[in-house]
């Protein structure tokens, strides 16, 4: 009996886990991986039923194309892992309830939500990263997490300089960016830079492979605020840890591209033609907030008007995909969703953290109801940067100080007003339009 106990629960080992929350009254969250953030429908029916059977009906779709659940109880973690395991999705290791390090596990590779339909498709690349990565003990034991993007969408949907390694595909090879990160870490808010080569389609999965190695190998492993790899890039430059790659794997051909070739900063496409003549169409979902209800019926929808595919967005919001009649599916999702508002605005999930009084998705909320304006949002609740602020035309980053919420307010990367009090983040930012639209 104990060895089939063994053997059912050593499939989760490694691949599922639960994060810690620490507010709202929810101890405990789920983070469903969503590779590149392709879903369809039937998936996304059984996430509902998990979220009304475990969850309270609530889910949030993260700014890394996953979907997260809360409220949920540890003594139903093994039920929901299998479920999940049955379904082909696995989850975070969310090593943030550990002070130390070596907690940390290659996330949920994200990219570009049109990938193949109006973008070159590369769900295949996608797909042998993250199974290799998931479940292999060599890799879930990095100094800290490691996060990775890749994209061929000159929109750069993906937030490229955000992460530890970006791969930016322009059409016979991939340029990579590394060091990303917008936390407080050590050396702080720090965008990914580009690597002067150009890296195959077919030596990407074992360029990507030695870049983790060489975090693994040589990252911190003492402090948890020096463990990302953004401090190893700062203090290595990106000429070292080319030689570093080089010597492991061989030469790569050189190219002069910087980051000057992505065209707009984390514009996202809302709706369109796909290269095969049928539609897309993105739903502004604010603060990725959805219900049960409302993943029932793009699911749903998703099948009526198309073939069940969705992507999700790193803006938290849901493309529909393979649509013939767009006019129609818009009427519909019109009479339950606002299509109204802004499609770029983001914020982190304080209200479960616990690291934050006034909660960012209702600031978020506030701006996009009382600004009329097509900016992007981004609001982290706290230091660590989980909204990308810096990258936003309006980026706030918040942090208790004497007791008391306040908020730093950034317009396109640039600090303008500090220790801002939420009732007064309106007033500045209006005060600052002026300057976002010089």
């Amino acid at each position: 009996m104990l060895e089939i106990e063994a053997d059912f629960l050593s499939k989760f080992i490694g691949k599922y886990s639960l994060g810690k929350d620490g507010g709202n009254g929810s101890s405990h969250f789920l983070r469903i991986k969503i590779p590149g953030g392709v879903l369809n429908c039937d998936s996304l029916m059984e996430i509902a039923d998990l979220s009304d059977e475990f969850g309270r009906g609530y889910a949030e779709i993260t700014d890394r194309q996953d979907i997260q659940l809360h409220w949920i109880d540890p003594d139903t973690a093994i039920e929901i892992f299998e479920r999940l395991y049955k379904m082909g999705f696995t989850t975070d290791l969310c090593g943030q309830a550990f002070r130390e390090t070596c907690h940390g596990d290659v996330r949920n590779v994200v990219c570009c939500p049109l990938m193949g339909k109006i973008s070159p498709d590369l769900g295949q690349l996608v797909k042998k990263i993250n199974d290799f990565f998931t479940g292999n003990e060599r890799y879930i034991t990095l100094p800290h997490k490691f996060k990775i993007a890749i994209t061929a969408c000159r929109n750069d949907c993906v937030k490229l300089f955000a992460n530890d390694l970006s791969l930016f595909w322009v059409g016979d090879g991939f340029i990579p960016l590394v060091g990303g990160g917008m936390g407080v870490s050590l050396p702080g808010v720090r965008f990914a830079e580009p690597m002067e080569i150009k890296v195959s389609l077919e030596r990407a999965f074992e360029f990507v492979k030695t870049v983790v190695d060489i975090h693994n190998e040589f990252s911190n492993t003492h402090s948890k605020a020096k463990a990302r790899f953004k401090l190893l890039v700062h203090e290595w430059g990106v000429e070292k840890l080319r030689d570093e790659i080089e010597k492991r794997i061989g030469a790569f051909p050189e190219t002069s591209i910087t980051r000057e070739i992505v065209k707009e900063i984390g514009i996202e496409h809302t709706h369109g033609i796909q290269s095969d003549g049928n539609y897309f169409f993105t739903v502004p979902v604010l603060g990725g907030i959805l219900d049960s209800d409302k993943l029932r019926l793009v699911a749903g929808l998703s099948k009526d008007y198309g073939n069940g595919e969705i992507r999700l967005t790193l803006w938290q919001n849901i493309t529909f995909v393979d649509i013939e009649d767009v006019e129609t599916l818009k009427a519909e999702l019109g009479k339950h969703f606002n299509l109204e508002i802004p499609h770029r605005a983001v914020g982190c999930p304080s209200d479960f953290c616990g690291k934050t009084l006034v909660h960012s998705k209702q600031i978020v909320k506030d701006i996009i109801h009382n600004l009329a304006s097509d900016l992007s949002v981004a609001v982290s609740g706290c230091v660590n940067g989980c909204a990308c602020h810096p990258l936003a035309d309006i980026g706030l980053v918040g942090k208790i100080k004497h007791g008391e919420q306040v908020y730093d307010l950034y317009i396109r990367g640039k600090l303008v007003k500090k220790d801002i009090r939420p009732e007064k983040i309106l007033l500045f930012i209006t005060e600052g339009l002026h300057e976002i639209k010089a």
